[in-house]
């Protein structure tokens, strides 16, 4: 058995994921995943049709929640296909990171976030 990661819990207790598209950024993704791993689990990468080795770098963390797709649609777009992703798996927010590493990890923990859903009147 997996020991949780040890913000499992928050995220789980919010239905919250963290959410990575990715274009073409396989030299820095696998540390960006494992920098997310380390802290949850709930972790979605959405590569936008990627031409470079995002895919053998995802083959890697076998644990991920992947959506890929071809051909390149944009980062909006890998987005919304994300948060679809993310809704049919049950979670009702994300937290979105870039996968070139200029977002960390380490400031998951830090969010002050109002864990209240946002309802659409």
């Amino acid at each position: 058995m997996q020991t949780p990661a040890p913000y499992d819990a928050r995220f789980e207790a919010h239905k919250a994921c963290v959410l990575i598209p990715t274009y073409n950024n396989a030299g820095t993704l696998g540390d960006v995943i494992r920098s997310v791993l380390a802290l949850t689990r709930h972790l979605i990468v959405v590569s936008d049709g990627a031409t470079d080795a995002t895919a053998r770098v995802l083959e890697d963390f076998p644990e991920l929640q992947v959506v890929a797709y071809t051909p390149n649609g944009g980062k909006g777009h890998a987005l919304r296909q994300g948060f679809r992703y993310a809704l049919s798996q049950g979670y009702e927010h994300a937290i979105t990171m870039d996968s070139d590493g200029q977002h960390f990890a380490s400031d998951l923990p830090v969010f002050r976030i109002n864990w209240t859903k946002v309802r659409t009147h």
